[in-house]
């Protein structure tokens, strides 16, 4: 998916406004990071999680609820999987688990109601 028109981004302060660029979502939190990382950017969206991946080099800022960015991971098994059952432990790991205990403590919320 590509941006391809620059979206109307809402006033952040009185002096400050954000200016999102086209991007391509492939390599997206990779690209943002090591953006940042090396100065190239001032500010971009990643998980709580890639700011303290980051060592101390990126500073997380709390936004207003408004403009927080929300998302979901998905997870599936593949047609024709060779291990289905294993399969549907790992998902059930990540919903109810020890995995969903590793999430949440990385920063991740609950998963969406079904």
């Amino acid at each position: 998916m590509k941006l391809t028109e620059q979206p109307t981004i809402p006033k952040l302060s009185n002096s400050t406004a954000a200016q999102l660029l086209p991007y391509d979502r492939a390599g997206v939190t990779a690209g943002i990071v090591g953006r940042l990382t090396h100065g190239a950017v001032d500010a971009g969206f990643v998980d709580a999680s890639d700011v303290r991946a980051a060592g101390g080099t990126l500073r997380a800022i709390e936004l207003p609820r408004r403009l927080e960015p929300t998302g979901a991971y998905s997870a599936a098994i593949v047609k024709g999987a060779r291990h289905p059952q294993q399969a549907q432990a790992f998902i059930d790991g990540l919903l109810f688990g020890a995995g969903r205990q590793a999430l949440r403590a990385a920063g991740f919320g609950p998963p969406p109601a079904a």
